[in-house]
C-alpha cells in the first residue's frame, strides 16, 4: 500500500493544498481566538489559494503560537513560514484541540 504525504508548502506555491491550508488556519483562528493575543488573520486577509507573503506571515504566526500554547510533550516546531511535516501535524493538533 502506498503512503501519501501532505505536500511541503512555501511562498510561491498555489492550488488546492494551499486553499486547504488557508481553511485550516482560518478555522484554528476562529475557534482558538484568545483575547489579547495578536493575530494576522483579520477581515482583510484574502484567501485565494496562493502562498504569498501574507500566507507565510500567518503560518509563521501559527508556528510561534503553537510553540507557546502547546506544552510538553508536544515538540517545538520550526518557525520558518514553511508548512512541512511538523507544521501539518501541529495544524492537526490545533484543529482537534479547538473544535472538540
Amino acid at each position: 500500500m502506498a503512503v501519501s504525504t501532505l505536500p511541503i508548502l512555501k511562498e510561491g506555491d498555489s492550488g488546492d493544498a494551499v486553499r486547504f491550508l488557508e481553511q485550516l488556519l482560518s478555522s484554528i483562528y476562529w475557534f482558538g481566538l484568545q483575547q489579547g493575543r495578536p493575530s494576522l488573520i483579520t477581515s482583510n486577509v484574502i484567501f485565494d489559494a496562493n502562498y504569498d507573503s501574507q500566507c507565510q506571515q500567518i503560518v509563521t504566526e501559527f508556528q510561534k503560537n503553537y510553540n507557546a500554547t502547546f506544552p510538553f510533550p508536544s515538540p517545538d516546531i520550526t518557525v520558518d513560514g514553511v508548512v512541512g511535516p511538523e507544521t501539518w501535524k501541529a495544524l492537526g493538533d490545533a484543529i482537534f484541540k479547538y473544535t472538540y
